[in-house]
């Protein structure tokens, strides 16, 4: 029996990352016999970066192409251990340098990335089994850093693999919105400004005849949520339900809407999951990379953006236009990617 470490944020509350784990989970049970591997996820408590016990170690989804969990995986592979990245992503790249990217200049990770983690990265990529990762922004910023672009294959969010058990066919006039907190680490460096935004956004959208809804998938973005709700102040065309649900209970409660406005990244995959389009607060970088990832670039929004009102409200006049394009180019995208996310599972690769 082969014994696997699942490396994830998760044990945290945080819906995102938790599905991901759950995803890993399904297909681990549904391609391997309880006799093949035996997996042990990073709960807290585990202590991940002891990988002796191990025969493979995971890189799961989630936003994890770090150094300090790249570290990881170069150590289990000195140790002989079979190493796989499996739909992780990059984060934390300053806007300078996305805009740079999204314009076609060359890009520096410099800030981001010391010289001696880029070695560790082109390391770690030339050793994989297995490097799949979210997004083509990550790839290119991996390029950036040294890493053969041979060695990187973008496979999707694991997210991806998600279908609502049960979805509701009749659609409400409810847009509902997704809110929470990064602490200000976010394009712009000014939660609060964005909330402002996103209440008047609400009470246009009001008026143009919808429904609010407002949901977490955090309960760390509880108060922020009541913040919002407050700002808005229509409890009559407003709702905050404050219960966190699992991925299935949200995709059933979000297939009712017409559409999403989203803060967190795996809300936007849990709503067109369940066949719902989305505007997606591009608030840091692994947001753009999964909209491009999607060919959905048109529905994002900065949230360091001097029009930020506007541009969301432009970006629902386009969800309402091409609604049927949106759905229709996910479902393409979740078929392109469902074969490469399956794959390691398929060929048994751990």
């Amino acid at each position: 029996m082969k014994k696997v470490l699942y490396i994830g944020w998760i044990g945290f509350g945080n819906l995102g990352d938790e599905l991901l784990w759950h995803v890993f989970k399904e297909l681990s049970e549904q391609y391997y016999s309880k006799d093949e591997i035996e997996i042990t996820p990073s709960f807290p408590g585990v202590d991940f970066k002891n990988v002796e016990p191990y025969d493979t170690i995971v890189l799961g989804g989630g936003s994890l192409l770090l150094p300090g969990y790249l570290q990881v995986l170069q150590k289990a592979a000195d140790l002989g251990k079979d190493i796989l990245i499996w739909g992780s992503g990059m984060d934390w790249v300053e806007k300078e340098q996305l805009d740079k990217m999204l314009a076609g200049e060359n890009i520096s990770l410099r800030k981001l990335f010391t010289e001696r983690d880029g070695e560790l990265m082109k390391d770690v990529f030339n050793r994989v089994s297995f490097a799949g990762i979210r997004g083509p922004l990550a790839k290119k910023a991996l390029e950036a850093i040294g890493v053969d672009s041979e060695k990187i294959r973008i496979i999707g969010d694991p997210g991806l693999l998600l279908s609502a058990n049960s979805m509701v066919d009749k659609k409400e006039k409810i847009i509902g919105v997704n809110w929470g907190t990064t602490y200000n680490r976010l394009y712009g460096g000014n939660e609060l400004a964005v909330e402002d935004a996103l209440a008047s956004v609400c009470k246009k959208l009001i008026q143009q005849g919808y429904k609010i809804a407002i949901y977490l998938v955090w309960g760390s973005d509880k108060a922020s949520c009541q913040r919002l709700f407050d700002k808005i102040n229509d409890p009559e065309h407003v709702v905050f339900d404050e219960k966190l649900y699992k991925e299935q209970e949200l995709m059933t409660i979000l297939s009712r809407y017409t559409m999403t406005i989203n803060f967190k990244l795996h809300a936007n995959i849990l709503s067109l999951a369940a066949g719902v389009p989305c505007v997606a607060l591009g608030y840091r970088f692994k947001v753009f990379d999964l909209a491009y990832s999607l060919g959905l670039e048109k529905c994002v929004v900065s949230p360091d953006s001097l029009t930020l009102e506007k541009d969301v409200l432009n970006r629902v006049a386009y969800i309402e236009t091409n609604y049927d394009d949106i759905l229709i180019q996910y479902k393409e995208n979740e078929n392109l990617y469902r074969p490469y996310l399956i794959e390691p599972f398929q060929k048994k690769i751990f």
